[in-house]
C-alpha cells in the first residue's frame, strides 16, 4: 500500500477505496472515499478503525469474518457482498464491497466500495411503478393480490380480524359518455385522494380495475370497516362537483356504492372479494350512494342507513 503508483492509481478511482493494516486502522483513503463519506483522508488515516465507518461493530466483525471465509469469493477476499457505510453525518449508504487481504503477515486488506445509492433508488423506482395505477396512485390489482395472501396468513395465525370494502361509481358511464374521459379521469383521481386522506397507515388501498375500488383493513372488524366505508361516501359526496349531495343543476349525478365484507383468514382471497364484490351489488340494487354489510356467513345481511 505504500508503493508509489498503487498509491496514485488508488487515487484516480472512481470507487471509494479503504485500505488497513492488521489492527483494523485506516492506512488509505482516497478522494472517492472522502467524497462519500464526508472525511477528509487527513482526518482518518492512521487514526480511525475501519469498524467506526460501518454503522455497527457487528457489521465490521461480519465483514471480517467473510474475508477469511469463501462466503463471497476465495478465503482471504470477499466479491460482491452488500453492506451499508456510515457517513459523517450520520447518513448510512448502501455499497458493494470487494476486498482483499494484502499483507497475509500483517493481515492487512483493501477495500472498494461501490456506492449502490442511485441503483437502489431506481429499483425502488421500478417496484412503486410495478405495484401502483397510475391515474390515482394507489396500489394496483396484482399488488392487492399480494398483500391479501400475507394478510390472510396474519388474521388466521393471530385470530384477528381481516375486512374489506369493495365500491364502485354509480353512474360513472355518464361522466365519461357525456363530459368525456378526462372529466372521469378526475373523478377517479379524486377517488385516490379520498382514500389517501381517510384511511390509515396501514390500510391498503387498491383501484381493483376501471372504477371499482377495493380497501383491505387490517385488524379490523365488520362493524369498524362500515364506518370507514361511510366515511369514504360521505366524504366523496361533499367533494365531488357531480355528486347527488351537490346542489347544481347537472343532469349527470354520481355517487358510490359500498358493500363491507369480514374474515377470520380462514378462505382463500377470492372468496372475500366475491363477498365484497356482492355486497357491493346489492348496494347498488337498493339505489346507490349507500354501504351494504354481509358478514362471513353470506346468509347474515345489513344494510347501513344511507345519509
Amino acid at each position: 500500500m505504500n508503493n508509489v503508483d498503487e498509491t496514485v492509481l488508488v487515487s484516480l478511482c472512481p470507487d471509494p477505496v479503504i485500505g488497513v493494516d492488521g489492527s483494523g486502522v485506516v492506512q488509505l483513503f482516497n478522494a472517492a472515499a472522502e467524497k462519500l463519506l464526508g472525511y477528509s483522508a487527513e482526518e482518518v488515516i492512521g487514526k480511525v478503525s475501519i469498524a467506526s465507518i460501518y454503522p455497527s461493530l457487528e457489521e465490521a466483525k461480519e465483514i471480517k469474518r467473510l474475508l477469511l471465509s469463501d462466503s463471497y469469493g476465495k478465503p482471504g477476499s470477499i466479491e460482491g457482498y452488500e453492506a451499508k457505510l456510515a457517513c459523517q453525518d450520520g447518513a448510512v449508504v448502501p455499497i458493494r464491497l470487494s476486498a482483499a487481504i494484502v499483507d497475509k503477515d500483517e493481515g492487512g486488506s483493501i477495500g472498494f466500495f461501490h456506492d449502490l445509492t442511485e441503483r437502489q433508488s431506481l429499483e425502488q423506482q421500478l417496484h412503486k411503478l410495478s405495484v401502483t395505477d397510475e391515474l390515482t396512485g394507489l396500489f394496483n390489482q396484482r399488488h392487492f393480490y399480494t398483500v391479501m395472501a400475507q394478510e390472510l396468513d396474519r388474521a388466521k395465525r393471530y385470530n384477528h380480524a381481516l375486512s374489506l370494502i369493495c365500491f364502485d361509481l354509480d353512474n360513472f358511464k355518464n361522466v365519461n359518455d357525456s363530459l368525456g374521459h378526462l372529466e372521469g379521469d378526475r373523478v377517479l383521481r379524486l377517488i385516490g385522494e379520498i382514500l389517501r386522506e381517510t384511511l390509515r397507515a396501514s390500510d391498503v388501498a387498491v383501484r381493483y380495475g376501471g372504477d371499482e375500488f377495493m380497501v383491505l383493513l387490517p385488524e379490523t372488524d365488520i362493524d369498524a370497516a362500515a364506518k370507514t366505508a361511510e366515511r369514504i361516501r360521505v366524504m366523496f359526496n361533499s367533494k365531488c362537483s357531480f355528486s347527488v349531495d351537490q346542489d347544481t343543476e347537472s343532469l349527470i349525478k354520481v355517487s358510490v356504492s359500498l358493500g363491507v365484507t369480514e374474515t377470520n383468514g380462514m378462505e382463500n382471497p377470492d372468496q372475500i372479494v366475491q363477498r365484497a364484490d356482492l355486497a357491493m351489488y346489492e348496494s347498488k340494487s337498493l339505489g346507490g350512494n349507500s354501504t351494504f354489510l354481509i358478514k362471513q356467513h353470506i346468509g347474515n345481511l345489513v344494510q347501513t342507513n344511507s345519509a
